[in-house]
Protein backbone atom coordinates (compact mmCIF):
# COMPACT_ATOMS: atom_id res chain seq x y z
CA UNK A 1 0.00 0.00 0.00
CA UNK A 2 1.49 3.32 -0.92
CA UNK A 3 2.11 6.14 1.80
CA UNK A 4 -0.36 8.65 -0.20
CA UNK A 5 -3.39 5.97 -0.17
CA UNK A 6 -2.79 5.45 3.77
CA UNK A 7 -2.57 8.89 4.22
CA UNK A 8 -5.93 9.22 2.58
CA UNK A 9 -7.23 6.30 4.62
CA UNK A 10 -6.41 7.63 7.73
CA UNK A 11 -7.99 11.25 6.39
CA UNK A 12 -11.31 8.95 6.22
CA UNK A 13 -11.26 7.52 9.73
CA UNK A 14 -10.81 11.17 11.21
CA UNK A 15 -13.40 12.37 8.61
CA UNK A 16 -11.64 14.47 6.88
CA UNK A 17 -13.08 13.60 3.98
CA UNK A 18 -12.35 16.30 1.50
CA UNK A 19 -8.18 15.82 2.64
CA UNK A 20 -8.65 12.03 1.70
CA UNK A 21 -10.69 12.24 -1.72
CA UNK A 22 -7.42 14.93 -2.55
CA UNK A 23 -5.36 11.78 -1.07
CA UNK A 24 -6.83 9.14 -3.52
CA UNK A 25 -6.80 11.62 -6.23
CA UNK A 26 -3.20 11.43 -6.13
CA UNK A 27 -2.90 8.00 -6.34
CA UNK A 28 -4.85 7.37 -9.20
CA UNK A 29 -3.34 9.59 -11.02
CA UNK A 30 -0.39 7.20 -11.11
CA UNK A 31 -2.30 4.06 -10.46
CA UNK A 32 -5.67 4.83 -12.77
CA UNK A 33 -6.94 1.52 -11.90
CA UNK A 34 -5.92 0.91 -8.30
CA UNK A 35 -9.13 -0.49 -6.75
CA UNK A 36 -8.89 0.37 -3.25
CA UNK A 37 -8.18 4.40 -4.06
CA UNK A 38 -11.18 4.57 -6.84
CA UNK A 39 -13.46 2.92 -4.04
CA UNK A 40 -12.56 4.98 -1.24
CA UNK A 41 -12.51 8.32 -3.31
CA UNK A 42 -16.24 7.27 -4.19
CA UNK A 43 -16.80 6.83 -0.87
CA UNK A 44 -14.91 10.27 0.46
CA UNK A 45 -17.52 12.12 -2.66
CA UNK A 46 -20.64 10.63 -1.03
CA UNK A 47 -19.62 12.15 2.62
CA UNK A 48 -18.75 15.46 1.51
CA UNK A 49 -21.05 15.85 -1.31
CA UNK A 50 -24.08 13.28 -0.37
CA UNK A 51 -24.56 13.31 -4.21
CA UNK A 52 -24.52 9.27 -5.41
CA UNK A 53 -23.91 9.61 -9.10
CA UNK A 54 -20.00 9.99 -9.10
CA UNK A 55 -19.58 7.91 -5.90
CA UNK A 56 -21.32 4.96 -7.07
CA UNK A 57 -19.89 5.05 -10.49
CA UNK A 58 -15.82 4.86 -9.04
CA UNK A 59 -17.37 1.97 -6.15
CA UNK A 60 -19.42 0.20 -9.06
CA UNK A 61 -15.84 0.43 -10.83
CA UNK A 62 -13.62 -0.78 -8.12
CA UNK A 63 -16.21 -3.95 -7.41
CA UNK A 64 -15.55 -5.16 -10.63
CA UNK A 65 -11.71 -5.11 -10.17
CA UNK A 66 -12.22 -7.14 -6.62
CA UNK A 67 -15.72 -8.13 -6.01
CA UNK A 68 -15.14 -10.47 -3.13
CA UNK A 69 -14.05 -7.51 -1.01
CA UNK A 70 -16.91 -8.05 2.27
CA UNK A 71 -15.43 -4.27 3.03
CA UNK A 72 -16.53 -2.90 -0.28
CA UNK A 73 -19.50 -4.85 -0.37
CA UNK A 74 -20.37 -2.82 3.09
CA UNK A 75 -19.63 0.18 2.09
CA UNK A 76 -21.42 0.42 -1.35
CA UNK A 77 -24.60 -1.03 0.45
CA UNK A 78 -24.35 1.93 2.98
CA UNK A 79 -24.83 4.45 -0.19
CA UNK A 80 -27.21 2.37 -1.90
CA UNK A 81 -29.44 1.95 1.90
CA UNK A 82 -28.32 6.64 1.88
CA UNK A 83 -30.59 6.70 -1.35
CA UNK A 84 -33.63 4.17 -0.51
CA UNK A 85 -32.02 1.09 -2.60
CA UNK A 86 -32.82 -0.86 -0.05
CA UNK A 87 -32.64 -4.12 -2.01
CA UNK A 88 -29.50 -3.55 -2.95
CA UNK A 89 -28.45 -2.17 0.32
CA UNK A 90 -29.22 -5.41 1.44
CA UNK A 91 -27.74 -7.45 -1.09
CA UNK A 92 -24.18 -6.53 -0.16
CA UNK A 93 -24.57 -6.00 3.22
CA UNK A 94 -25.89 -9.94 2.78
CA UNK A 95 -22.82 -10.77 0.78
CA UNK A 96 -20.32 -8.52 2.48
CA UNK A 97 -21.44 -10.84 6.15
CA UNK A 98 -21.34 -13.76 3.23
CA UNK A 99 -17.56 -13.17 2.94
CA UNK A 100 -16.48 -12.60 6.20
CA UNK A 101 -19.55 -14.26 8.89
CA UNK A 102 -17.70 -12.56 11.78
CA UNK A 103 -18.21 -8.80 10.31
CA UNK A 104 -20.34 -7.35 13.67
CA UNK A 105 -20.27 -4.14 11.47
CA UNK A 106 -22.08 -5.21 8.51
CA UNK A 107 -25.05 -6.95 10.76
CA UNK A 108 -25.25 -3.83 12.67
CA UNK A 109 -25.91 -1.81 9.47
CA UNK A 110 -27.68 -4.30 7.68
CA UNK A 111 -30.16 -4.21 10.90
CA UNK A 112 -30.76 -0.27 9.46
CA UNK A 113 -32.40 -1.33 6.55
CA UNK A 114 -33.52 -4.57 7.08
CA UNK A 115 -37.08 -6.01 9.42
CA UNK A 116 -36.23 -9.45 10.52
CA UNK A 117 -38.75 -12.21 10.86
CA UNK A 118 -39.22 -15.05 13.07
CA UNK A 119 -36.43 -17.82 12.85
CA UNK A 120 -34.76 -15.87 10.11
CA UNK A 121 -30.95 -17.52 10.11
CA UNK A 122 -29.37 -14.64 10.36
CA UNK A 123 -30.34 -14.19 13.60
CA UNK A 124 -28.84 -17.53 15.02
CA UNK A 125 -25.66 -16.29 13.63
CA UNK A 126 -25.53 -13.17 14.92
CA UNK A 127 -26.63 -14.97 18.19
CA UNK A 128 -23.77 -17.72 18.10
CA UNK A 129 -21.32 -14.94 17.27
CA UNK A 130 -22.09 -13.04 20.66
CA UNK A 131 -22.14 -16.37 22.31
CA UNK A 132 -18.21 -16.58 21.33
CA UNK A 133 -15.03 -14.80 23.03
CA UNK A 134 -13.66 -13.88 19.58
CA UNK A 135 -15.23 -10.03 19.39
CA UNK A 136 -13.59 -7.14 20.21
CA UNK A 137 -15.58 -4.42 22.74
CA UNK A 138 -16.44 -2.72 19.61
CA UNK A 139 -17.64 -5.46 17.21
CA UNK A 140 -19.61 -7.02 20.15
CA UNK A 141 -21.45 -3.47 20.54
CA UNK A 142 -21.72 -3.25 16.95
CA UNK A 143 -23.39 -7.11 17.43
CA UNK A 144 -25.74 -6.24 20.68
CA UNK A 145 -27.77 -3.29 18.66
CA UNK A 146 -27.78 -5.48 15.74
CA UNK A 147 -29.53 -7.71 17.80
CA UNK A 148 -31.62 -5.64 19.84
CA UNK A 149 -33.20 -4.68 16.35
CA UNK A 150 -33.79 -8.01 16.11
CA UNK A 151 -35.56 -9.00 18.97
CA UNK A 152 -37.62 -5.43 18.60
CA UNK A 153 -38.42 -6.90 15.18
CA UNK A 154 -39.68 -10.07 16.40
CA UNK A 155 -41.45 -9.03 19.38
CA UNK A 156 -39.24 -10.47 21.92
CA UNK A 157 -39.11 -7.24 24.10
CA UNK A 158 -37.47 -8.30 27.10
CA UNK A 159 -34.45 -9.69 24.75
CA UNK A 160 -34.62 -6.18 22.82
CA UNK A 161 -34.30 -3.63 25.89
CA UNK A 162 -31.32 -6.45 26.83
CA UNK A 163 -29.04 -6.51 24.13
CA UNK A 164 -29.89 -2.10 24.34
CA UNK A 165 -28.29 -1.91 27.88
CA UNK A 166 -25.26 -4.34 26.82
CA UNK A 167 -24.79 -2.02 23.79
CA UNK A 168 -25.01 1.39 26.00
CA UNK A 169 -22.74 -0.44 28.47
CA UNK A 170 -19.90 -1.27 25.56
CA UNK A 171 -20.44 2.41 24.36
CA UNK A 172 -18.76 3.80 27.48
CA UNK A 173 -20.14 7.11 27.28
CA UNK A 174 -18.74 10.02 28.97
CA UNK A 175 -21.16 12.61 30.02
CA UNK A 176 -20.90 15.87 32.41
CA UNK A 177 -24.85 16.45 33.03
CA UNK A 178 -23.70 19.97 34.31
CA UNK A 179 -22.86 21.21 30.82
CA UNK A 180 -26.22 21.37 29.32
CA UNK A 181 -27.36 23.32 32.85
CA UNK A 182 -24.88 26.07 32.41
CA UNK A 183 -26.10 26.22 28.67
CA UNK A 184 -29.78 26.89 29.94
CA UNK A 185 -28.50 29.59 32.39
CA UNK A 186 -26.47 31.40 30.19
CA UNK A 187 -29.25 31.57 27.45
CA UNK A 188 -31.66 32.55 29.75
CA UNK A 189 -29.85 35.32 31.85
CA UNK A 190 -28.16 36.63 27.96
CA UNK A 191 -30.60 35.80 25.61
CA UNK A 192 -33.27 37.82 25.69
CA UNK A 193 -35.63 39.57 23.48
CA UNK A 194 -34.64 42.81 23.69
CA UNK A 195 -30.97 41.34 23.36
CA UNK A 196 -32.23 39.10 20.58
CA UNK A 197 -34.15 42.02 18.74
CA UNK A 198 -31.18 44.59 19.28
CA UNK A 199 -29.02 41.87 17.12
CA UNK A 200 -31.08 41.49 14.19
CA UNK A 201 -29.28 44.14 12.11
CA UNK A 202 -26.23 42.34 12.41
CA UNK A 203 -26.70 39.52 10.50
CA UNK A 204 -27.71 38.44 6.53
CA UNK A 205 -31.48 39.37 5.55
CA UNK A 206 -32.32 36.46 3.56
CA UNK A 207 -35.63 33.99 3.71
CA UNK A 208 -33.57 30.99 2.40
CA UNK A 209 -33.09 29.02 5.68
CA UNK A 210 -35.33 26.58 7.74
CA UNK A 211 -34.05 25.17 10.63
CA UNK A 212 -36.01 21.95 11.31
CA UNK A 213 -35.27 21.12 15.35
CA UNK A 214 -36.19 18.90 17.86
CA UNK A 215 -34.93 15.99 20.02
CA UNK A 216 -32.94 13.32 17.55
CA UNK A 217 -35.99 10.41 16.71
CA UNK A 218 -38.42 12.85 17.29
CA UNK A 219 -39.54 12.86 13.61
CA UNK A 220 -37.38 15.35 12.30
CA UNK A 221 -36.53 13.66 9.26
CA UNK A 222 -39.91 12.87 8.26
CA UNK A 223 -40.48 16.82 8.06
CA UNK A 224 -37.41 17.59 6.13
CA UNK A 225 -38.26 14.53 3.87
CA UNK A 226 -41.66 16.01 3.23
CA UNK A 227 -40.17 19.28 2.23
CA UNK A 228 -37.41 17.97 0.45
CA UNK A 229 -40.08 16.67 -1.81
CA UNK A 230 -41.04 20.16 -3.01
CA UNK A 231 -38.97 21.45 -6.11
CA UNK A 232 -37.79 24.58 -4.90
CA UNK A 233 -36.21 22.88 -1.15
CA UNK A 234 -32.64 21.57 -0.80
CA UNK A 235 -32.34 19.19 1.92
CA UNK A 236 -28.89 19.91 3.55
CA UNK A 237 -29.49 16.85 6.10
CA UNK A 238 -27.47 17.38 9.95
CA UNK A 239 -25.22 19.91 9.00
CA UNK A 240 -22.14 20.84 11.77
CA UNK A 241 -21.73 24.60 10.71
CA UNK A 242 -23.90 26.19 13.35
CA UNK A 243 -22.50 24.41 16.35
CA UNK A 244 -19.07 25.06 14.81
CA UNK A 245 -19.46 28.68 14.28
CA UNK A 246 -20.91 28.99 17.73
CA UNK A 247 -17.04 27.11 19.01
CA UNK A 248 -15.16 29.44 17.08
CA UNK A 249 -17.53 33.18 18.02
CA UNK A 250 -17.22 31.74 21.86
CA UNK A 251 -12.99 31.04 21.59
CA UNK A 252 -13.38 34.88 19.90
CA UNK A 253 -15.37 35.59 22.82
CA UNK A 254 -13.12 34.58 25.02
CA UNK A 255 -9.61 35.69 23.97
CA UNK A 256 -10.70 39.22 22.37
CA UNK A 257 -14.00 40.73 24.26
CA UNK A 258 -13.34 39.15 28.01
CA UNK A 259 -16.04 36.69 28.06
CA UNK A 260 -15.66 34.75 31.15
CA UNK A 261 -18.82 32.09 30.54
CA UNK A 262 -19.11 28.69 29.22
CA UNK A 263 -22.21 28.83 26.87
CA UNK A 264 -24.49 31.31 25.02
CA UNK A 265 -23.77 34.64 27.07
CA UNK A 266 -21.07 35.66 24.37
CA UNK A 267 -23.59 36.37 21.61
CA UNK A 268 -24.68 39.60 22.23
CA UNK A 269 -21.56 40.70 22.34
CA UNK A 270 -20.23 39.62 19.22
CA UNK A 271 -19.80 41.96 16.35
CA UNK A 272 -22.18 42.52 13.31
CA UNK A 273 -18.77 41.91 10.54
CA UNK A 274 -18.04 38.17 12.37
CA UNK A 275 -21.88 37.69 12.60
CA UNK A 276 -22.91 38.77 8.47
CA UNK A 277 -19.17 36.46 7.63
CA UNK A 278 -20.51 33.81 9.23
CA UNK A 279 -23.80 33.80 7.56
CA UNK A 280 -22.35 34.12 4.08
CA UNK A 281 -19.78 31.21 5.00
CA UNK A 282 -23.10 28.79 5.70
CA UNK A 283 -24.72 30.06 3.16
CA UNK A 284 -21.74 29.47 0.44
CA UNK A 285 -21.20 26.46 2.03
CA UNK A 286 -25.11 24.83 1.10
CA UNK A 287 -24.72 26.26 -2.36
CA UNK A 288 -21.66 24.25 -2.78
CA UNK A 289 -23.06 20.83 -1.74
CA UNK A 290 -26.68 21.20 -3.65
CA UNK A 291 -24.29 21.32 -6.49
CA UNK A 292 -26.07 22.19 -9.30
CA UNK A 293 -29.47 22.45 -8.00
CA UNK A 294 -31.54 25.23 -7.80
CA UNK A 295 -33.73 25.53 -4.91
CA UNK A 296 -35.01 29.01 -2.89
CA UNK A 297 -35.34 27.22 0.42
CA UNK A 298 -32.76 25.30 2.00
CA UNK A 299 -33.08 22.88 5.21
CA UNK A 300 -30.85 22.21 8.10
CA UNK A 301 -32.28 19.32 10.27
CA UNK A 302 -28.80 19.27 13.41
CA UNK A 303 -30.62 18.39 16.24
CA UNK A 304 -28.88 20.67 18.36
CA UNK A 305 -29.13 23.60 16.60
CA UNK A 306 -32.44 23.59 19.35
CA UNK A 307 -29.64 25.14 21.71
CA UNK A 308 -28.35 27.36 19.14
CA UNK A 309 -31.31 29.61 18.12
CA UNK A 310 -29.88 32.74 19.89
CA UNK A 311 -26.76 32.64 17.40
CA UNK A 312 -29.30 31.44 14.21
CA UNK A 313 -31.67 34.37 15.28
CA UNK A 314 -28.68 36.68 15.21
CA UNK A 315 -26.74 35.77 11.50
CA UNK A 316 -30.43 34.48 9.36
CA UNK A 317 -32.99 37.39 11.44
CA UNK A 318 -35.25 36.21 8.62
CA UNK A 319 -34.91 32.15 9.21
CA UNK A 320 -37.79 29.75 9.68
CA UNK A 321 -38.17 27.68 12.33
CA UNK A 322 -39.98 24.43 12.39
CA UNK A 323 -40.12 22.28 16.11
CA UNK A 324 -41.01 18.66 16.14
CA UNK A 325 -41.88 17.32 19.03
CA UNK A 326 -42.90 13.55 19.86
CA UNK A 327 -44.34 11.90 22.87
CA UNK A 328 -41.00 12.32 25.35
CA UNK A 329 -40.87 8.08 26.28
CA UNK A 330 -41.18 7.65 23.00
CA UNK A 331 -38.63 9.90 21.61
CA UNK A 332 -36.55 8.75 24.51
CA UNK A 333 -36.65 5.00 24.16
CA UNK A 334 -35.87 5.29 20.26
CA UNK A 335 -32.71 7.08 21.21
CA UNK A 336 -32.08 4.58 23.99
CA UNK A 337 -32.15 1.64 21.18
CA UNK A 338 -30.38 3.60 19.18
CA UNK A 339 -26.41 3.33 18.42
CA UNK A 340 -25.47 7.07 16.73
CA UNK A 341 -22.07 7.25 15.25
CA UNK A 342 -20.95 10.10 17.37
CA UNK A 343 -22.14 12.39 20.12
CA UNK A 344 -25.38 12.14 22.06
CA UNK A 345 -23.59 10.86 24.74
CA UNK A 346 -26.70 11.25 27.15
CA UNK A 347 -28.62 8.89 25.71
CA UNK A 348 -26.77 5.78 26.66
CA UNK A 349 -28.36 6.20 30.46
CA UNK A 350 -32.07 6.31 30.83
CA UNK A 351 -31.98 8.91 34.01
CA UNK A 352 -29.36 10.63 31.37
CA UNK A 353 -31.73 11.02 28.79
CA UNK A 354 -34.36 11.96 31.29
CA UNK A 355 -32.41 14.72 32.69
CA UNK A 356 -31.20 15.86 28.57
CA UNK A 357 -34.87 16.24 27.73
CA UNK A 358 -35.85 18.33 30.66
CA UNK A 359 -33.52 20.88 29.58
CA UNK A 360 -33.63 20.53 25.81
CA UNK A 361 -37.70 21.40 27.04
CA UNK A 362 -37.28 24.12 29.31
CA UNK A 363 -34.67 25.67 26.64
CA UNK A 364 -37.81 25.21 23.94
CA UNK A 365 -39.81 27.11 26.37
CA UNK A 366 -37.50 30.21 26.81
CA UNK A 367 -37.01 30.22 22.64
CA UNK A 368 -41.08 30.48 23.10
CA UNK A 369 -41.36 33.78 24.80
CA UNK A 370 -37.93 35.39 23.34
CA UNK A 371 -37.00 34.76 19.81
CA UNK A 372 -37.63 36.36 17.10
CA UNK A 373 -38.13 33.98 14.26
CA UNK A 374 -41.29 32.41 13.10
CA UNK A 375 -41.74 29.09 14.72
CA UNK A 376 -43.84 26.50 13.20
CA UNK A 377 -44.42 23.53 16.19
CA UNK A 378 -45.66 19.90 14.62
CA UNK A 379 -46.18 17.15 16.69
CA UNK A 380 -45.17 14.07 15.10
CA UNK A 381 -48.45 12.27 16.06
CA UNK A 382 -50.36 14.75 14.38
CA UNK A 383 -48.26 14.43 11.22
CA UNK A 384 -48.55 10.25 10.48
CA UNK A 385 -52.44 10.64 11.55
CA UNK A 386 -53.31 13.42 8.92
CA UNK A 387 -50.28 14.03 6.90
CA UNK A 388 -51.97 16.09 4.20
CA UNK A 389 -53.25 18.76 7.00
CA UNK A 390 -49.90 18.98 8.68
CA UNK A 391 -47.85 18.82 4.98
CA UNK A 392 -49.62 21.73 3.94
CA UNK A 393 -49.05 23.83 7.06
CA UNK A 394 -45.62 22.83 7.32
CA UNK A 395 -45.60 23.91 2.98
CA UNK A 396 -47.63 26.91 3.36
CA UNK A 397 -45.39 27.85 6.84
CA UNK A 398 -42.26 28.12 4.35
CA UNK A 399 -44.10 30.43 2.06
CA UNK A 400 -43.68 27.74 -1.07
CA UNK A 401 -47.14 26.96 -2.69
CA UNK A 402 -48.39 23.92 -2.42
CA UNK A 403 -47.11 20.57 -4.02
CA UNK A 404 -48.75 16.91 -3.81
CA UNK A 405 -45.68 15.16 -4.34
CA UNK A 406 -44.75 16.31 -0.43
CA UNK A 407 -47.85 13.83 0.23
CA UNK A 408 -45.10 10.84 -0.80
CA UNK A 409 -42.10 11.38 1.20
CA UNK A 410 -40.74 7.90 0.56
CA UNK A 411 -40.37 8.39 -3.15
CA UNK A 412 -37.88 11.07 -2.11
CA UNK A 413 -34.36 10.39 -3.80
CA UNK A 414 -32.10 12.20 -1.93
CA UNK A 415 -29.59 10.89 0.36
CA UNK A 416 -30.41 9.95 4.03
CA UNK A 417 -27.39 9.78 5.99
CA UNK A 418 -29.41 9.85 9.34
CA UNK A 419 -30.38 6.53 11.58
CA UNK A 420 -34.20 7.11 9.95
CA UNK A 421 -32.94 6.18 6.72
CA UNK A 422 -35.05 3.03 6.20
CA UNK A 423 -38.01 4.91 7.98
CA UNK A 424 -37.64 7.81 5.60
CA UNK A 425 -38.51 5.32 2.53
CA UNK A 426 -41.63 3.91 3.98
CA UNK A 427 -45.00 5.83 3.14
CA UNK A 428 -45.80 7.62 6.24
CA UNK A 429 -46.85 5.15 9.11
CA UNK A 430 -48.44 5.13 12.63
CA UNK A 431 -46.59 1.39 13.97
CA UNK A 432 -43.85 3.81 16.46
CA UNK A 433 -47.10 5.51 18.46
CA UNK A 434 -46.67 4.51 21.64
CA UNK A 435 -43.54 2.14 21.07
CA UNK A 436 -42.66 3.16 24.93
CA UNK A 437 -45.38 1.20 26.09
CA UNK A 438 -43.38 -1.96 25.36
CA UNK A 439 -40.95 -1.13 27.60
CA UNK A 440 -42.79 0.26 30.12
CA UNK A 441 -41.52 -1.87 33.40
CA UNK A 442 -37.51 -0.96 31.90
CA UNK A 443 -38.28 2.67 32.06
CA UNK A 444 -38.81 3.56 35.76
CA UNK A 445 -35.35 5.64 35.80
CA UNK A 446 -36.32 7.80 32.71
CA UNK A 447 -40.30 8.54 33.62
CA UNK A 448 -38.66 9.49 37.70
CA UNK A 449 -35.90 11.96 35.79
CA UNK A 450 -38.26 13.46 33.43
CA UNK A 451 -40.33 14.82 36.25
CA UNK A 452 -43.05 11.59 36.76
CA UNK A 453 -46.32 11.05 35.12
CA UNK A 454 -47.22 14.78 35.81
CA UNK A 455 -44.22 16.11 34.09
CA UNK A 456 -44.88 13.94 31.11
CA UNK A 457 -48.73 14.47 31.41
CA UNK A 458 -48.25 18.11 31.81
CA UNK A 459 -45.56 18.16 28.97
CA UNK A 460 -47.97 16.70 26.35
CA UNK A 461 -50.92 19.39 26.59
CA UNK A 462 -48.44 22.60 25.69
Amino acid sequence: MSSRLQEGLNHQRADRYQQAADAFRDVLKTEPKNANAMHYLGLALWQITQQPDEALKLMRTSMKLSPDSAVKNHNIAAVYGSLGQIKKATSHYKKSIDLKPDYAEAYFNLSGVYRFEQNDPLIAQMQALYAGNELSDPDREFLTYALSKAMNDTKNYHEAFHFALEGARLKTPQYDTNDIKVALAETRKYLSKDALLAGREKGVTTDTPIFIIGMPRSGTTLVETILSRHKNVFAAGELPMIGSINAQMRDFAKTQLGFKGEANGFLPLMPEAHLKSAANTCLKMVADRANDQSFTRFTDKMPQNAFQLGLIALMFPDARIVHVRRHPLDTCVSCFFQRFRTGHQYSYQLDWLGQYYRHYAMTMDHWRKVLPLPMLEIKYEDLVQDPEQYSRKLIEFTGLDWSDDCLNPQDAERSVMTASRWQVRQPIYKSSLDRWKRYEPYLAPLIKSLGGWDWINQHQKT
